[in-house]
């Protein structure tokens, strides 16, 4: 055979090759991922609602079991458990309950609340706002009460929405159960 008529070898991709496509692909991805909103908007608005049902049904078992009033004020966005406390000499006060396990927890969501108390829908203002309109001798005092006696007055739906109000959840006084949490339509 003459020496023109050598066979052709066929050449693979060397290491360095593939690597290079590798991390032009792996920078590539990484760049749609920062751009894809990765919230669960549903998701979150359900877990809050139902955590709040959880929380409230909580509050209610403390009180009966520790014999002391305990409730919950709302407010836009947020929300906070208090009881009734009795200081030295005194009437008894409603104080914030510093308990780790009754409290609002931060979502990577912004949720709203609304809330009807009897039938009556309640303006709630941000906490800033509600101290500033407090005198001395006034304190915040809870919307709803869970009473050491085990009912929970009054009767009360809340509203548990993403700012958008496309995803909505209604935790309200149950006739079977003290607390029940639905979705909305």
């Amino acid at each position: 055979m003459p020496a023109s008529k050598v066979p052709y070898r066929h050449r693979g991709f060397t290491l360095l090759e593939i690597m290079v496509v590798i991390a032009i692909v792996a920078i590539l991805t990484g760049f749609v991922v920062v751009n894809i909103d990765l919230r669960n908007t549903p998701k979150t608005v359900r877990e809050q609602s139902q955590r709040l049902g959880l929380l409230m049904q909580l509050a209610s078992d403390q009180a009966i079991y520790s014999k002391v009033q305990f409730g919950i004020r709302f407010h836009p966005e947020n929300y906070e458990f208090y009881f009734l406390g009795a200081e030295e000499d005194s009437e008894p006060v409603w104080q914030l309950l510093a308990d780790d396990r009754l409290t609002f927890r931060e979502s990577n969501e912004e949720l709203e609340f609304t809330v009807d108390i009897a039938g009556v829908p309640i303006v709630l203002e941000t906490l800033e706002e509600e101290l500033a309109g407090l005198s001395e001798d006034e304190t915040l005092k809870p919307h709803i009460l869970f009473l050491s006696n085990g009912e929970i007055i009054p009767d009360f739906s809340i509203t548990v929405s993403d700012s958008e109000a496309d995803f909505r959840h209604q935790v309200y006084t149950g006739v079977d159960l003290p607390v029940v949490v639905e979705q909305l339509e």
